[in-house]
């Protein structure tokens, strides 16, 4: 029978032991649904989920009560949504703010938003499935011209003192009747944020 050296025998109990102090110390994650436009979001100095809502629903809010869409040539009326000029610093996805805008607006009935037409990737689009249609038809395909192009800007103007970092974001829309050229509607949502600087250390 050969013996284990007591250093040995030490080391594989320690090893062991910590072990079973690793699997016993830890903690099952926990994660929770919370609600988009509720409390419980988290804040940051940043655009966050809660803000996109907000500003969403208050530019949709601000568009239906402006009865700028109760003079449209048709029903629906057919709306192409040029992409949202981003002017900040952040890296942001702003198809969360046109995406509620676009649900909102096809949900009233009144509109219907074209993939296909409009301007800078969507005039590509268009281009490519009208060629796709005449070669399958053999007829030239006819391409329904939007009544409205729904622009969209994000603006970012940061302010300091020695205390505070504040930064201010801009959501501007405008809705532009395209037979005419005019803008028929047009609103703006700010959303301030400011962020405590920390105390300098003291040495």
């Amino acid at each position: 029978m050969k013996l284990i050296a007591p250093s040995k025998q030490l080391a594989t109990v320690l090893a062991v032991g910590s072990l079973l102090m690793l699997t016993g110390c830890e903690t099952p994650t926990e994660t929770r649904t919370v609600d988009a436009k509720g409390p419980d979001v988290i804040n940051t100095a940043a655009i966050n989920t809660q803000d996109w809502a907000n500003a969403a629903d208050q530019l949709l809010a601000s568009l239906l009560s402006s009865e700028a869409l109760n003079n449209a040539p048709r029903s629906p009326a057919i709306l192409a949504v040029d992409r949202i000029i981003n002017n900040t610093q952040l890296m942001v996805d702003t198809d969360l703010l046109i995406k509620k805008i676009r649900v909102g607006l096809t949900q009233t009935g009144k509109i219907a938003v074209t993939n296909t037409l409009g301007l800078g990737e969507r005039a590509v689009v268009a281009s490519e499935a009208a060629e796709l249609e005449e070669m399958q038809s053999g007829k030239k395909a006819k391409t329904l011209v939007p009544d409205y192009t729904l622009y969209a800007k994000l603006i970012q103007q940061t302010d300091r003192n020695s205390k505070l970092t504040q930064n201010t974001y801009s959501f501007q829309m405008s809705l532009v009747q395209v037979k005419t050229g005019l803008t028929v509607w047009e609103d703006e949502k700010q959303i301030t944020k400011q962020t405590k600087a920390k105390p300098a250390l003291g040495w």
